[in-house]
């Protein structure tokens, strides 16, 4: 597995990819995706295996805490460390510009999600009601970077 930044051409694979990793709440539209991924301040990596796309992470990055947009990794390629490398390449781009930490939003009832991210040392902050829609609930989550 390769990982390397992100390329206009991944987009249509990066949406797709996100149809078959969330259900259609938490799914992001092409637009909306491209709006994330070529924003002025994302960092966008990519995991491609056998040349095809395994993953891939975006952060925006901003004074304070870089914000983790999203984490995607295709079924086949779970539980063999995609998401670990993926976000400690995420770690390591936030620690460069200056980060304090990074923060991100996971659905409160994705609990494979909030175990992965807890491991990594990421620390719940709040329940954000509703941030996915009328009874759709997220978890805020940081990692607060030492030193920093």
């Amino acid at each position: 597995m390769q990982l390397r930044q992100y390329l206009p051409s991944d987009l249509d694979a990066m949406v797709s990819l996100d149809d078959i990793c969330f259900d259609p709440p938490f799914r992001f539209t092409r637009t909306a995706m491209q709006g994330f991924a070529e924003a002025k301040r994302a960092y966008v990596v990519v995991a491609e295996s056998d040349g095809e796309l395994a993953g891939f992470a975006i952060l925006h990055l901003v004074r304070g805490d870089g914000y983790v947009v999203t984490l995607d990794v295709a079924p086949e390629k779970r539980r063999m460390g995609v998401a670990t490398r993926l976000m400690s390449e995420l770690e390591r781009e936030a620690r460069r510009y200056g980060c304090l930490g990074l923060a991100l939003h996971v659905y409160a009832g994705n609990g494979s999600a909030t175990r992965f991210y807890e491991r990594l040392g990421f620390v719940l902050q709040a329940t954000v009601w509703g941030f996915y829609g009328e009874g759709l609930d997220a978890l805020a989550y940081r990692l607060p970077f030492i030193g920093a």
